[in-house]
């Protein structure tokens, strides 16, 4: 869920939601299966393409670095530059900027 700062509606609404969608997960496990030692039997909620879904923890260890604790395919890096742009950040004019040269004083 979200971390630091005051929560959006954005963020109450998908809380509630999340909240919502695990709750019918837990009733539905609960009356449906006798056996709980699955891998189905411990997951986490997350949305995938607009949609929440429940994974299985034992999957996402294939897509988890464990020791620095993050994704191992982070696609929204990719994003950054764009967001430098969108946010007048002035590192993206230093680093990302045509570099100009200054003419030789010598020559004059």
């Amino acid at each position: 869920m979200q971390q630091g700062g005051s929560p959006t509606p954005f963020d109450r609404n998908m809380g509630t939601k999340m909240a919502a969608k695990a709750v019918e997960w837990f009733i539905d496990k609960l009356t449906m299966e006798t056996e709980f030692n699955t891998p189905e039997s411990s997951v986490m909620c997350g949305i995938q393409r607009r949609q929440y879904v429940f994974s299985p923890i034992q999957a996402l260890k294939l897509y988890t670095d464990f020791k620095h604790r993050i994704a191992c395919k982070q696609w929204w890096l990719k994003l950054r530059p764009l967001l430098r742009i969108l946010a007048k950040h002035e590192s993206t004019y230093e680093e990302e900027g045509m570099q100009v040269e200054e003419p030789d004083e010598a020559i004059a």
